[in-house]
């Protein structure tokens, strides 16, 4: 190794081991960058190799939430995170990550989606959230695809002006990127297979290349976390819901907003991309794109959009979605564990609340404090403290 006067000819070790590069690993390493804390991601593959790399970044939480809890309070906050961090990340590494809020149309398929989404817009509007009802001839004003027969063919949809989305791996490219300016480490092609334990607290994570010390271990390993928290003793319940895409490519018009039904939605994206995604499949731990996957995606978005069936295929792409039996996040320190920190069954979510997650483990890391928006969403709901 070359030495240069003043500087160390091996680096510095790390303060905190970050197992996951995704979304969630690679936020917390970007928060405890800006807090000083030097970080190590560990990454079995690549940067947002898994269920990252290949979510529609949708930053959506009117859209999918059926009623009023405090989880939707913490996606609300996730939602609103993302414009500051964009426009940082971009004056910091200038990777736009594409971070738009083009709203999404949720469009009633029959009378019963028109009856929920109506109940919908009353408690949200009654937040003082923008959500606007469009019967189904005013549909073709919000989305020019859903003009004529197509719109008349739906029951009306719910406008939410204030969605928006990101692009996920490349978000999750510039996190890495401006963590790494500021001094934290990335080991692509390392698999952590397992922890080193004294008493309660855990000394190291076992690679096949060594053991590599820290002060505090962060496990943000997406549908893994379950066999490495198995390791030493946790029964973390974080399971796959595999989800498939496709990447399409529109021969004439692009849709204008996110559209989206009770089966499918379509993203478009800046360069003229448009994401139809995404297949719900608990239990799948195989990643590869299967045919009835892909079958049931395109006639979900054709019975709605009639119109899709004349864009192009780019891709076909599927994904490990960690989630937990109550399909909320696992966020906190591991109970029986004194520096062990859990980061992970995001489901749907890691990337609208990966930029919290980072804020907030960082402080938890650093102060001992449990963020209160957080505290709902501990581990000990399903892990005991008597390991």
């Amino acid at each position: 190794m070359q030495s240069f006067p003043g500087r160390p000819t091996t680096p510095v070790a790390p303060e905190v081991v970050i197992v996951g590069g995704g979304s969630i690993g690679c936020s917390i390493a970007y928060q405890l960058a800006l807090d000083g804390v030097r970080s190590l991601i560990l990454e079995r593959d690549y940067l947002a190799a898994g269920a990252s790399g290949v979510a529609a970044g949708m930053l959506a939480p009117q859209v999918e939430a059926p009623f009023d809890d405090p989880f939707f309070d913490l996606t609300l906050a996730g939602r609103k995170s993302h414009g500051p961090l964009a426009a940082a990340l971009y004056e910091d590494v200038g990777l736009d990550v594409e971070c738009r809020a083009t709203g999404i149309l949720r469009v009633a398929l029959d009378e019963a989606d028109r009856v929920e989404l109506q109940r919908r817009q009353r408690w949200q509007t009654a937040r003082g959230l923008r959500a606007d009802w469009l019967e189904s001839e005013q549909l073709g004003e919000c989305e020019p695809l859903l003009n004529g027969v197509a719109g008349r063919l739906l029951a009306g949809g719910l406008w939410l002006p204030d969605e928006g989305q990101v692009r996920s791996p490349r978000l999750v490219q510039a996190l890495a990127a401006a963590s790494v300016k500021r001094g934290a480490m990335v080991v692509e092609g390392s698999w952590a297979v397992g922890f080193e334990r004294r008493g309660d607290r855990i000394s190291g994570v076992r690679t096949p290349q060594g053991i590599v010390s820290a002060e505090t271990v962060v496990l943000a390993a997406g549908v893994w976390s379950t066999d490495l928290a198995q390791t030493i003793g946790l029964d973390l319940p974080v399971g796959p819901v595999k989800g498939q895409i496709l990447t399409l490519r529109a021969i004439q018009q692009t849709p204008r907003t996110v559209i989206w039904s009770g089966e499918c939605y379509l993203v478009p994206r800046v360069d003229g991309q448009v994401i139809l995604g995404a297949t719900e499949e608990d239990g799948n731990y195989d990643r590869r794109p299967t045919l009835a996957g892909i079958g049931s995606l395109s006639e979900a978005a054709l019975e709605f959009l009639p119109a899709v069936g004349q864009f192009t295929i780019e891709g076909i792409w599927a994904g490990l979605r960690p989630a937990a039996p109550d399909r909320y996040p696992i966020v906190g320190r591991a109970p029986g564990f004194e520096n062990l920190i859990l980061a992970t069954a995001h489901y749907r979510n890691g990337i609208l609340l990966g930029p919290l997650t980072g804020r907030w483990i960082s402080q938890l890391i650093r102060s001992g404090v449990v963020a209160p928006e957080f505290a709902p969403f501990g581990p000990e709901r399903f892990i005991s403290s008597g390991h």
